[in-house]
């Protein structure tokens, strides 16, 4: 009895604490409100203590103002209402009584609850990993939707909720779950593309774009998600609220689908993939379009250091580089390249006439000649040296062949990695999830292909069998775990092939 009065006594404690916090804290009213529906729940059924599976506490409809995200306070009792807590014992009651009591002022903390929101320190990982497990997650669907008997056994903790609905719903819903795995393609390819340009500062144009694209593709992944459950994804959680972050630190507004009243219609996600693609293929062209502005810039700076040596021969040459750069996009008022042709004016202005991006070149230069600052000028084109290690992946790859393995081939994508290491081909086999893997075996085994590169994230799980190609042929195969940037493949190539591509070379002189 006296136990009981104690915990009498600790119970109406905490709830009169409770009481005067949830009058400031909306997420808390929104546990207590779950909690207490969870409680009545099991009071009313009499049965409720030789039941296995846990009470499913229903979430209230919110209202049309309310986000896509359903709030914050829906997501924290969705995490704890799936969460696995650790059971009170007699100690933590009596912690519990002198705590509100007021016999001690310290009560150990509880176990903390794993953050939905991560902390993002470096946003590119951080993308690349939300664009895996949505690429996981249609993958997923699409092999259940394929070939239901195919499904793994054992789930990854991103594809957990939709093995556990794919059992239940697949046949009544198999049109929802088709629109859900084309939701989640849509998604990773914008989340996937961000993440080549979001600390690039030199893409504010096109970040603006992609993250209204994002906007779109979480909104109506949102919809395909409650065609099939009340519970919103945490992977389509986690983006919103990366949304939101991002879009408040650059001051972006963005017009449509960040609220539930407007949201993006999920059945139109093929509509929205060509979308999706168009802006990737935009990117590509402008990525490698500047990438070739900066190697002419530095085909320029050799070539015109060498005419100031004495070597006439090079002037030509200089003069069709500076012609190339204009014709590819660079404005003649760049700030670099007046830097390298200011010295060379005059000579400039005997030649002005044999070309009209000559006569632009020189008209700029005259307006700046009186006016251009002596301290250092930054270009809208990075004035930096490629990256050494690059290099050095060129020199074991030069007129050989590379297969990489995963997604949609991108061309300009693919003419840059062949241009910077000085490829003979790179042979792109491109996939779907779930295709059969086999088809790559046959080029894998030319002879003239040095290594393999496995895109992990777009590729599916029977991809994963392509080490035994290699192994079988003799090829070191490289994993790309974030994108295809030019550094980011010739560092994983060093880290993981390097050294049994020197001794391949070595074999072959």
């Amino acid at each position: 009895m006296h136990n009981d009065s104690q915990l009498i006594a600790a119970i109406t404690a905490i709830v009169t604490a409770l009481q005067n916090q949830a009058q400031v804290d909306a997420s808390l009213r929104h546990h207590l409100r779950v909690l207490g529906e969870a409680l009545l729940a099991i009071a009313d059924d009499a049965s409720a203590t030789a039941v296995s599976e846990p009470v499913q506490p229903d979430y209230d409809e919110p209202s049309a103002s309310e986000t896509v995200a359903g709030e914050e306070e829906v997501v924290a009792a969705s995490a704890l209402s799936q969460a696995t807590l650790p059971r009170a014992t007699e100690a933590d009651v009596l912690r519990l009584i002198d705590h509100f009591s007021g016999k001690k002022t310290y009560l150990s903390p509880p176990t903390p609850i794993p953050k939905l929101v991560p902390n993002v320190v470096n946003e590119v990982e951080f993308l690349t990993s939300l664009s895996t497990c949505l690429f996981n997650k249609a993958a997923y669907i699409r092999q259940a939707l394929d070939e239901p008997g195919s499904v793994p056994d054992k789930t990854e903790p991103c594809t957990e909720w939709i093995a556990n609905q794919l059992t239940q719903t697949l046949t009544t819903q198999r049109d929802d779950w088709e629109v859900l795995a084309g939701s989640c393609e849509v998604a990773a390819i914008v989340v996937d593309t961000l993440s080549e340009i979001v600390d690039n500062p030199s893409f504010k144009k096109e970040l603006k774009e992609g993250l209204s694209l994002a906007a779109e593709a979480q909104s109506a992944l949102f919809g395909a998600v409650q065609r099939l459950r009340k519970t919103p994804d945490p992977t389509q959680l986690q983006l919103f609220e990366w949304l939101q972050r991002r879009t408040k630190q650059d001051g972006i507004y963005l017009a449509r689908y960040m609220r539930r009243a407007d949201q993006a219609d999920p059945s139109q996600w093929q509509t929205r993939r060509a979308q999706v693609e168009e802006w990737r293929a935009a990117l590509d062209q402008v990525i490698y379009r500047r990438r070739r502005q900066r190697k002419l810039l530095d085909k320029l700076r050799y070539q015109l250091d060498q005419v100031q040596l004495g070597d006439d021969e090079q002037w030509p040459k200089a003069l069709q580089t500076i012609i190339a750069l204009i014709d590819l996009g660079i404005p003649p008022s760049d700030r670099t390249l007046r830097r390298l042709l200011l010295p060379f004016r005059e000579r400039l202005h005997t030649v002005s006439e044999e070309a009209r991006q000559l006569a632009w070149v020189v008209r700029e230069l005259d307006r700046a000649a009186l006016t251009l600052p002596d301290g250092k000028e930054v270009s809208v084109i990075e004035e930096v040296r490629d990256n050494p290690l690059v290099k050095q992946v060129a020199g074991l790859l030069q007129n050989k062949s590379v297969v990489l393995i995963g997604g949609d081939e991108r061309p300009q994508i693919k003419q840059m990695i062949e241009e910077e290491f000085k490829l003979r081909e790179l042979i792109w086999c491109d996939t779907r999830p779930h295709h059969s893997y086999v088809f790559t075996e046959p080029f894998i085994a030319r002879p003239e292909v040095v290594v393999v590169l496995l895109a992990i994230r777009w590729a599916s799980h029977g991809l994963g069998a392509v080490k035994d190609f290699c192994d079988r042929y003799n090829k070191p195969l490289v994993r790309l775990p974030a994108g295809y940037s030019v550094s980011q493949v010739a560092y994983q190539i060093w880290e993981q092939a390097s050294s049994r591509l020197r001794d391949s070379s070595g074999a072959d002189e």
